[in-house]
């Protein structure tokens, strides 16, 4: 029994570690856009981290672009290719 247990705390785990950074590209883009983001907004697919939200916030995005992919490697060490 304790095998199976050892086994779902895994995926747990990793689970709460995905949420945390998720949380953290949140905070940070948030802090430097000055408008808010849900995580649930957040997609990231082969290096490309993709925000769902108002036209406004995409060009605030855009603009900020080479801040936002610096602060968030600085942060939780994840590489991103592209902001969309």
């Amino acid at each position: 029994m304790k095998e199976i247990s050892a086994f779902f705390d895994k995926f747990n785990n990793r689970a709460i570690k995905e949420l945390k950074k998720r949380e953290v590209i949140c905070n940070a883009i948030s802090k430097i856009t000055k408008q808010p983001i849900e995580i649930k907004d957040l997609q990231i697919n082969n290096g490309t981290l993709t925000i769902k939200g108002s036209q406004s916030l995409k060009s605030e995005i855009f603009l900020k672009k080479t801040l936002i992919l610096k602060t968030v490697l600085k942060e939780t060490n994840m590489s991103f290719v592209d902001i969309k």
